[in-house]
C-alpha cells in the first residue's frame, strides 16, 4: 500500500500564487509532502530496475530569495547526500503537467563526462527509448525546448553533445503527463512513474558504465 494517493487540482494551482513567500509556503505545506511520499514509495522499486539503491531527495529551493519556482520535484540518485552531482531521475509537478525525467545537471561533472562519452559513441542509438507516451529531449536541465526523440537524427547529435558540454548546461530526456490525466489523481501513478523510469533507464545505466569506480 502506498502513502502517495495522487495529485489534486489545488497542487497544480499552487504555481498560480504570485507572491514569493505565499507560493513557497504552499509548496512546503501541500506539494512537498506529497512528493516526499511519492519518493518513499518509488525509491525501493527502482533498485530492481537499476541494480543499486536509489535515494529520494525532495527539492527545497532553499537558495531562492525572490522568484518562486515554476516547478518542483523529488529526485532519485545513487547518493544519500544529494542528487545534483549525479545522473538522476526526477518526478515533478508544475502548473500544467507532471514530468518524469532523466537528468544530468551542470554540477554533475564526472557523470556528465561519462554521458558525453556515451552520446559521442552511440549517436542517435542512445535515444532508442520507448514508452506509451512520447519521450522528449530537452535543451536544458529544466525541461525547456522539448524535441521528440523520434525526430532526432545523426545531424542533430553534434549540437546535442555541444550543448551538453557547456559548463552551464545539463542534459535531460523525459516525458510529461497533462494535469488532467486521470492516473495522476491516484496511487496508480507510482506504478506509472516506475515504468517511465524503467523506459528511460538505458541512458542512466549506460552512463554509469562509464563512470570511474568510486565516483
Amino acid at each position: 500500500m502506498y502513502q502517495f494517493d495522487g495529485f489534486s487540482k489545488s497542487d497544480f494551482e499552487v504555481f498560480l500564487i504570485p507572491e514569493f513567500h505565499d507560493r513557497m509556503s504552499a509548496l512546503r505545506t501541500t506539494v512537498r509532502p506529497k512528493l516526499a511520499m511519492l519518493g518513499d514509495d518509488l525509491a525501493p522499486r527502482l533498485e530492481g530496475i537499476l541494480g543499486h539503491a536509489m535515494y529520494p531527495h525532495t527539492a527545497s529551493h532553499a537558495r531562492r530569495r525572490v522568484n518562486p519556482p515554476d516547478d518542483t520535484w523529488v529526485a532519485f540518485s545513487r547518493s544519500e547526500r544529494g542528487y545534483k552531482r549525479y545522473a538522476h531521475f526526477e518526478v515533478g509537478i508544475c502548473l500544467d503537467y507532471v514530468f518524469v525525467r532523466f537528468v544530468v545537471k551542470p554540477e554533475g561533472d564526472v557523470d556528465k563526462k561519462a554521458l558525453l562519452q556515451y552520446l559521442k559513441s552511440e549517436g542517435t542509438r542512445a535515444f532508442n527509448l520507448t514508452d506509451p507516451d512520447p519521450i522528449y529531449y530537452y535543451e536544458d536541465d529544466h525541461g525547456q525546448g522539448p524535441r521528440p526523440i523520434t525526430a532526432l537524427t545523426d545531424a542533430d547529435m553534434p549540437e546535442i553533445v555541444q550543448k551538453a558540454s557547456l559548463k552551464s548546461r545539463g542534459f535531460t530526456v523525459g516525458l510529461t503527463f497533462d494535469r488532467d490525466t486521470p492516473i495522476l489523481r491516484s496511487a496508480e501513478f507510482v506504478t506509472r512513474a516506475h515504468n517511465a523510469i524503467r523506459h528511460l533507464s538505458p541512458l542512466y545505466l549506460e552512463t554509469l558504465q562509464l563512470v570511474p569506480a568510486g565516483s
